[in-house]
């Protein structure tokens, strides 16, 4: 436990230094992109992109999450079976570098340089086995780190030694890039980086696939029994789903990954866009200034594969969160969240450390125990 509040405080004092770096001009008005959503500060797996999104990180604060890039990073994962709960994703540059028309830009070398005592604390701190360069960009700025001669065209998808742990260079899961790596190739690719984790491990993972179709299922419960549901509701029903099952039998339902936003719990599984292509009877729709979900009639589910029926437990969990929290407004439902043992131990741990704890993944386990 020592060890573990001492990594904590230390990841803080970083994302602190982080927050104030006003180093590279014409980042100093974008999101500094390093918080506790990063995932997992044991993580063996560490993955390195380019720099956050204009339309993702740079407005969520999650690295890979929100536009195009993060969907796609997060189908790979939920093909190859890897949970965002037991990785940690960063950027070679942590903030967004716009050009002077406001769209994404790729970083310079001298950026790059000034990010890159960042990178390295990060590697240094989480001390992963392997690590993901994804795209040129991360793979240069692991050898300013300890200089390789790795490229992209001569070593996808392979696991190479690099500063005392393994280095895979792949391409980024951006849209540009799938022109010279196709999304079925990216597919093999994760499904490799699995593969030697598991190698290296010595032990065989359980796949997640299922555990997302888990994560679906009871979103389709929660949109079908209440008929309409606001994106807020449905976040924090499917928060209350997990929580209630856990509080009963001491083990998660779904390897979902939750953080903690101003607002509460938000189900990073549960994005829009990725909700409306994983199960095409999805309808979205405004009410107002509120963002609704309903089903329609037709069911033609792209990312998640196999069946999507709720199991016995999750529906006994789903029909308890409605039957306690359903009839709430926004405001009570907030506070019922808040209460919950696992928003209370971040609360304290926010209290204790003095440290923002905004988009921190909820321990569900930890804070029940």
């Amino acid at each position: 436990m020592k060890d573990s509040s001492t990594k904590h405080a230390r990841f803080g004092t970083l994302i602190a230094e982080v927050h104030v770096c006003t180093k590279c001009e014409r980042m100093c008005n974008s999101a500094r992109v390093l918080n506790y959503s990063a995932g997992n500060l044991n993580a063996e797996l560490f993955f390195v992109g380019e720099a956050p999104g204009r339309l993702g990180a740079d407005e969520t604060e999650v690295p890979f999450h929100g536009d195009t890039s993060g969907r796609n990073f997060e189908d790979l994962l939920t093909f190859a079976g890897i949970s965002r709960n037991d990785i940690f994703v960063t950027n070679a540059v942590l903030c967004n570098p716009k050009d002077k028309e406001g769209n994404n830009s790729t970083p310079t070398p001298l950026e790059a340089v000034n990010c890159q005592p960042f990178l390295k604390r990060q590697i240094e701190l989480i001390n992963p086995k392997i690590v993901v360069a994804l795209g040129n960009t991360a793979l240069r700025a692991l050898s300013d780190i300890e200089r390789h001669n790795f490229s992209l065209n001569q070593h996808v998808r392979t696991i190479q030694p690099w500063f005392g742990r393994f280095l895979m260079p792949l391409y980024h899961p951006g849209q540009r890039a799938m022109i010279h790596r196709s999304f079925a190739n990216q597919r093999s690719d994760y499904q490799f980086i699995a593969e030697q984790w598991a190698r290296l491990t010595k032990a065989r993972r359980k796949s997640s696939g299922s555990t997302r179709t888990e994560i679906l299922a009871i979103a389709r419960y929660l949109i079908a029994t209440r008929g309409t549901i606001t994106y807020f509701e449905l976040h924090k029903l499917a928060y209350l789903t997990e929580y209630l099952h856990v509080r009963s039998s001491g083990r998660r339902l779904t390897s979902a990954y939750f953080i903690r936003q101003k607002d509460g719990p938000y189900c990073t599984d549960l994005e829009i866009d990725r909700l409306r292509r994983a199960d095409g009877s999805i309808r979205v729709f405004k009410d107002g200034s509120k963002l609704c979900l309903r089903l329609g009639n037709d069911r033609t589910p792209q990312l998640f594969s196999g069946q999507s029926e709720i199991s016995d437990e999750a529906k006994a969990a789903a029909d308890e969160a409605i039957k306690r929290h359903g009839d709430k407004n926004d405001a009570e439902l907030k506070t019922a969240v808040y209460l919950t043992a696992p928003m209370r131990f971040l609360l304290r741990r926010e209290q204790s450390s003095r440290v923002n704890m905004y988009n921190v993944p909820i321990e569900f386990l930890a804070a029940t125990s």
